[in-house]
C-alpha cells in the first residue's frame, strides 16, 4: 500500500495547533476542545517550571541569553524551558538569578532537582504540541479509541525511549531503538564516572540530554549530585554518548508519530473500502 499523506487543510490545522501549544501548553487542545487535556499539559508543565525556578534560586537565566535592542531587553533564551515559551518570558521577568544576586550555586541545596523540573517543562512543552497535532487527526478522521494517537506514541517514547512503538506492536523497532538509545546513554553517564550530566558543568551538552525523557531525568538527578576531584579520561565521549541519546530520542519520538499517523490513515482507508 502507498504511503498515504493528510489532507493540505489537516496539515495546516496541525501546524496551528503546534504553533500554539509552543507558545503556551495546553492552547492546542483547548482549541481543540479538549478542556481537561488542555487544563492538565498546562497545569503540569507551569508547575514543573516555577517550581524549578523556585527551587533552583532562579539560576536557569544563568544560562539564558537575552535578545534585544541596546539596553532593551525582548526575549530570553533559555534551552530546552523555551519550549514553554510565554510560561519562560514570565518568569525571566519575574525572578532574578540568585547566583547573579550574589549567592554562590553551592549555597542553593535544590538547584539541580529545580534545573531538571524547569527543563522538564521544556522538554514537556515541545511534546505536548505533538499530541495537540495527534489530536487534529483524531478529529477529522475518526477511529476507535482502541487506535494509538500519534500523538500519545510520541509521548510514550519520553516516557521510555522505544515505547511509543511497541505501543503500535512495532516490538522489533521498540527493542531497536529503545535499546540503542538506553545503551548510549548508561554507557555515556559510566564513561563520564556518572558525574557528565550536570547543567552547571555542561550546560549545552545537558540540553541534548534531557530529551531522553523520564529515564534522563532520573540520572540527572543522580548524577548531578557527583563530583569528581580528578580529570576523567574519557568524560568528552560519555558526554557525547549521553548527549546523542537525547537527540536520538527525539527522532524515534517522530517516527513513532509518523507511523502512528500512517497506521491510522491505512485503518480509515481499509474502514471507508469496507463500508463501500
Amino acid at each position: 500500500m502507498a504511503a498515504l499523506t493528510p489532507s493540505l487543510k489537516m496539515r495546516e490545522e496541525k501546524t496551528r495547533m503546534v504553533t500554539w501549544s509552543l507558545l503556551l501548553p495546553g492552547a492546542g487542545h483547548l482549541i481543540l476542545g479538549r478542556r481537561w487535556e488542555a487544563l492538565g499539559w498546562f497545569a503540569l508543565c507551569q508547575f514543573l517550571l516555577f517550581g524549578g525556578f523556585v527551587l533552583a534560586g532562579a539560576t536557569q537565566l544563568d544560562y539564558g541569553r537575552w535578545i534585544g535592542f541596546g539596553s532593551m531587553k525582548l526575549l530570553c533564551l533559555m534551552a530546552p524551558e523555551c519550549g514553554n515559551f510565554l510560561a519562560s518570558q514570565l518568569a525571566a521577568v519575574l525572578f532574578q538569578s540568585a547566583e547573579n544576586g550574589g549567592h554562590s550555586p553551592e549555597l542553593i541545596p535544590w538547584r539541580h532537582l529545580g534545573h531538571c523540573m524547569s527543563g522538564a517543562a521544556g522538554v514537556l512543552a515541545f511534546f505536548s504540541a505533538a499530541h495537540a497535532s495527534g489530536l487534529v487527526l483524531v478529529q477529522q478522521e475518526p477511529l476507535p479509541p482502541r487506535h494509538v494517537t500519534p500523538g500519545k506514541a510520541a509521548v510514550a517514547t519520553l516516557l521510555l525511549p522505544g515505547l511509543g512503538h511497541f505501543l503500535l506492536g512495532r516490538k522489533f523497532k521498540a527493542v531497536l531503538f529503545g535499546g540503542v538509545v538506553m545503551s548510549f546513554f548508561v554507557l555515556g553517564l559510566a564513561l563520564g564516572e556518572f558525574a557528565d550530566f550536570n547543567r552547571q558543568r555542561h550546560p549545552y551538552y545537558w540540553i541534548g540530554q534531557m530529551f531522553v525523557g523520564v529515564p534522563g531525568w532520573l540520572g540527572n538527578l543522580v548524577a548531578s549530585a557527583r563530583s569528581f576531584a580528578q580529570v576523567l579520561p574519557y568524560q568528552d565521549a560519555g558526554l557525547m554518548l549521553t548527549t546523542v541519546a537525547g537527540l536520538f530520542n527525539i527522532v524515534v519520538g517522530l517516527d513513532a508519530y509518523a507511523r502512528s499517523e500512517q497506521d491510522w490513515l491505512e485503518a480509515k482507508e481499509l474502514k471507508e473500502q469496507s463500508a463501500a
